[in-house]
């Protein structure tokens, strides 16, 4: 019976056309800000997802609470590489740059070519990272932000929050790691703009795959116990979900911020509802006088609702996936396919949840009274 109802349910669906453009669209905004703030959580959260190989890990100063801050002296590298199981270690000094007219945030990386390339093991051009190596204030730039800052090899960068000058003379191609938004520089350039001579944020220690990380850690932190700076080590991915507990109460804000636009939505919905319904109550009478049951009539007007906001979910994805593709990389945006899957999904939920208690009174009113009413 309800497939023989489904020409009702397309012409009652569009019998207000205004009020169902504008609940459309409003479930189509609702649904691009959810997944706008999504994306940014997940760009966020990158770091974690892609530090590396569990065999890389990161040494940092144990007394500081925020990362960002750890600050060690740069012989600190020489003392970790002897540590048994270690096969190579480098310090890097690590630090955040606001770019561009948007205020895009960037890490800068000082770096030891050599030393890092090996521990890292990373993808480059042979020739752009001879380059790199044998110049002075020369730069790798990972591709993601190159192509978000519009940016091209022999382009002359300056970072003025960071008294940097530097020419780009290659980029890191995609290879699903977390410096592909990040820009290298020479170690020692970038300690002397930042007067940090002899400092690096962390050492970087790749451990043979004969040992295990866990205790190679171990070992690191209790050499280093003694010394001046004590450190804490731990995997590289540890390390960059440390980073991003820094920023825990921003990710919370934005997640928050999402789901109220999301109850908003149903909210928007429910009231859309409302009205059609009540517009609508001696036709339902009608309906089930000749009798159609109760949940067939409950099911045709719900149906509804979820037929426009699929309708707004899907405009809210690809207005999303649009705008987060091309422009959204600048400040490295991701959106994934289960990302918008999810977005797609909660629209549907809004459609049900924001239908149900609209339509429950009118569907349980006795038919005398509802053929009574007047529409």
């Amino acid at each position: 019976m309800f497939m023989r109802m489904l020409p009702y349910l397309w012409h009652s669906a569009w019998r207000s056309k205004r009020r169902s453009i504008i609940t459309i669209l409003g479930v189509a905004v609702g649904i691009f800000v959810f997944l706008a703030l999504q994306s940014a959580i997940l760009a966020v959260k990158a770091p974690a997802r892609k530090a590396g190989s569990v065999q890389l890990l990161n040494v940092r100063e144990s007394a500081r609470s925020s990362v960002m801050a750890s600050r060690l002296p740069q012989g600190y590298e020489t003392k970790i590489g002897m540590v048994n199981g270690v096969e190579i270690s480098t310090g890097v000094l690590s630090d955040l740059a606001v770019i561009g007219e948007k205020g895009v945030h960037v890490f800068v990386r000082g770096i030891d070519p050599d030393k890092y390339l090996s521990a890292r093991a990373i993808t480059v051009d042979p020739q752009q990272w001879t380059e790199f190596r044998n110049g002075k204030n020369t730069a790798i730039v990972g591709w993601r932000l190159m192509e978000g800052m519009g940016w091209n090899v022999g382009d002359n960068i300056e970072i003025r929050g960071l008294n940097l000058r530097t020419r780009i003379v290659g980029f890191i191609p995609p290879q699903d790691i977390d410096i592909e938004d990040h820009m290298l520089v020479h170690r020692d350039y970038l300690q002397r703009t930042r007067t940090a001579e002899e400092q690096v944020s962390y050492i970087l220690a790749r451990v043979s795959q004969s040992n295990d990380p866990l205790s190679v850690a171990e070992a690191i932190d209790a050499q280093m116990k003694v010394s001046p700076i004590p450190t804490k080590t731990v995997s590289a991915a540890a390390y960059a979900q440390a980073i991003i507990k820094d920023f825990m109460g921003f990710i919370d804000y934005l997640g928050v911020i999402g789901w109220i636009v999301i109850a908003v939505v149903a909210l928007g919905i429910a009231n859309a509802v409302g009205i059609s319904v009540r517009e609508r109550t001696r036709e339902i009478g009608v309906l089930k006088a000749i009798g159609i049951p109760p949940c067939i009539v409950m099911s045709l007007v719900v149906s509804e609702s979820v037929l426009l906001a699929v309708i707004g979910g899907l405009l809210g994805m690809a207005g999303a996936w649009g705008v987060i593709t091309s422009a959204g990389s600048m400040a490295g945006l991701q959106l994934d396919v289960t990302t918008m899957a999810i977005g797609v999904f909660l629209a549907l939920i809004c459609g049900v949840l924001g239908a149900t208690p609209a339509v429950l009174p009118i569907v349980r009113i006795p038919v005398t009274e509802a053929l009574r009413t007047i529409d």
